[in-house]
């Protein structure tokens, strides 16, 4: 892969971080995480990740916040964001894709060998597209 692909996990839960934080550096992506959402723009702006999974459930600032945010301010409007939660209502579903994530990833639904898979994919598409 020419230039790692950089990725933003926006993320609370310790475990989870770990385990996905390691399962995608392992895997050759370069992976930065945050671990609220008052500071999610800020590291938005700074890393410009080529792609953000973001939880919406956060200390701070919840993850329709800072869709809002993004979507809003045309330094980083472009950014790619995977909502990644395990809320599972349809309406949650709905709300987050209408203010601009490109897909919805249930959590429970993955393992770290399956997100790195799904990122894997999501980056050939996308390069594919340039």
């Amino acid at each position: 892969m020419e230039g790692k692909y950089k990725i933003l996990l926006i993320e609370d839960e310790p475990n989870l971080v770990e385990m996905f934080s390691v399962a995608l550096n392992g895997a050759g992506f370069n992976t930065e995480t945050i671990k609220d959402g008052k500071n999610a723009l800020g590291a938005i702006k700074k890393m410009k990740p080529d792609l953000v999974l973001l939880d919406l459930v956060l200390p701070g600032k919840d993850g329709y916040e800072i869709l809002k945010e993004v979507k809003g301010d045309k330094t980083i409007n472009s950014c790619l964001i995977y909502v990644f939660s395990n809320l599972t209502q349809s309406d949650e579903i709905e709300k987050a894709l209408k203010l601009g994530a490109k897909d919805y990833l249930v959590k429970s639904d993955y393992t770290p060998s399956k997100l790195v898979a799904k990122i894997n994919e999501i980056c050939s598409k996308s390069k594919s597209k340039k």
